[in-house]
């Protein structure tokens, strides 16, 4: 679940295909007889977004093996880029718990940076500090600083582990505001669960629904080198919905475990501050139904995407537009999602139980909640947001 960058604007590592004969890109300027007012805005929009489809449908040519296999579950060569991450995240939402579970590798430092955040409405458990980062000890990409990962079948089944201290820390929702509970006292945490998929892996940008992602393009501020880095970009990665079960013990405190989830698998390179916010929320509802949602602005474009499930049925969204109350770098306190999918327009509205903010490469600041979906389908689920707090450019 984080990156929460569009994937669509992340180059794939590994070499280019062939080459092939391209057809003439049309041409993104307006006709000269292109009114002004309404009539050329529109002119204007619409030539952009076939020039979007075009991008899109050759993006999608070139890249025909584009789903991902079990080789993909391994970790990938660097490519020696500075920016160059692989993170395997795993989030759960089940009622009054969410938890999420990320191992990142970062070659260009020699490190790993592991996070550790249990959510629920008592309040957040995570490592001293939230994130971790650890010196690179051997080859053992999958394990580190208390936690390790084993992918027991690949795009099928993992083990998630992880043994080491927790600090009960972040803000509590308690009326009119949320509380502060951070307590310096540590417990120890031990966390082992098994992710079992539900269904293929989806990719973001491939999978999304194609006019939408037209649409956004179309809106788009473009220019020779956006189209050109459009025309490059392949999605990095992937995300699969599935199930997290076993158990989660804090101090004294055991929690059974079966939750709704997903995990994503991330690789190439990474800017925190590339965009400047985005978020995404994964949920699930007590009448079966499943979504996920991302959202990324960066400054000349806008991305959304992701997906509904309903009774085993899955569809891309086709419009998303969302209603948030909250406070400047903070969870929302409540928000409100409308997208669209094959069988119309859809509505959640969540409110926040519990949060925890925090800086990444002291260029973006992240913000985790665990949300209580309300309203006559009611469920959980988690919020993940990011808001750039530095340029973009070259990590320290």
């Amino acid at each position: 679940m984080l990156g929460v960058a569009s994937s669509l604007m992340s180059p794939r590592p590994p070499s280019r295909p062939p080459s092939r004969p391209r057809p003439s890109a049309p041409d993104p300027r307006p006709p000269d007889d292109a009114g002004s007012g309404d009539t050329g805005r529109i002119l204007r929009r619409g030539l952009k977004s076939a020039l979007a489809r075009w991008v899109i449908t050759k993006h999608r040519d070139q890249w025909p093996a584009s789903a991902p296999t079990p080789r993909d579950e391994a970790t990938h060569r660097w490519d020696g880029r500075p920016l160059f991450a692989e993170d395997y995240t795993f989030v759960g939402a089940q009622a009054g718990l969410g938890v999420l579970l990320r191992l990142e590798w970062l070659p260009g430092r020699d490190c790993q940076r592991v996070w550790v955040v249990v959510l629920g409405p008592d309040g957040v458990w995570a490592p001293p500090g939230v994130q971790r980062a650890v010196p690179m000890a051997g080859t053992n990409r999958w394990q580190a600083g208390g936690l390790s990962l084993d992918c027991r079948v690949p795009l099928r089944e993992w083990s998630v582990r992880y043994c080491g201290p927790l600090a009960r820390q972040g803000h509590v929702a308690r009326a009119p505001s949320l509380r502060v509970v951070n307590d310096e006292t540590l417990a120890r945490g031990s966390i082992d669960l098994t992710f079992v998929s539900a269904a293929p892996p989806y990719v973001p940008g491939v999978d999304d629904d194609p006019e939408l992602l037209a649409r956004r393009l179309g809106e788009a501020r473009w220019n020779t080198r956006l189209i050109r880095a459009a025309r490059r970009s392949i999605p990095a990665g992937y995300v699969q919905r599935g199930e997290l079960v076993g158990t989660i013990a804090i101090a004294d405190r055991l929690v059974p475990v079966r939750a709704a989830s997903l995990r994503q698998h991330r690789w190439g390179p990474f800017d925190w501050a590339a965009c400047d916010e985005a978020y995404q929320c994964f949920w699930s509802t007590d009448d079966g139904r499943r979504g996920w949602v991302h959202h990324t602005r960066f400054d000349p474009m806008t991305i959304d995407g992701g997906f509904m499930e309903q009774r085993g049925h899955v569809e891309p969204v086709r419009g998303l537009a969302s209603r948030v109350e909250g406070r400047p770098r903070r969870a929302p306190v409540r928000f409100g999602l409308t997208f669209s999918d094959g069988e119309g327009p859809e509505r959640i509205h969540a409110e926040t139980v519990s949060e925890l903010g925090f800086v990444v490469d002291g260029r973006s600041r992240v913000d985790l909640g665990l949300a209580r979906v309300t309203g006559p389908s009611p469920g959980w689920g988690l919020w993940a947001g990011l808001r750039r707090t530095s340029a973009p450019g070259a990590a320290s």
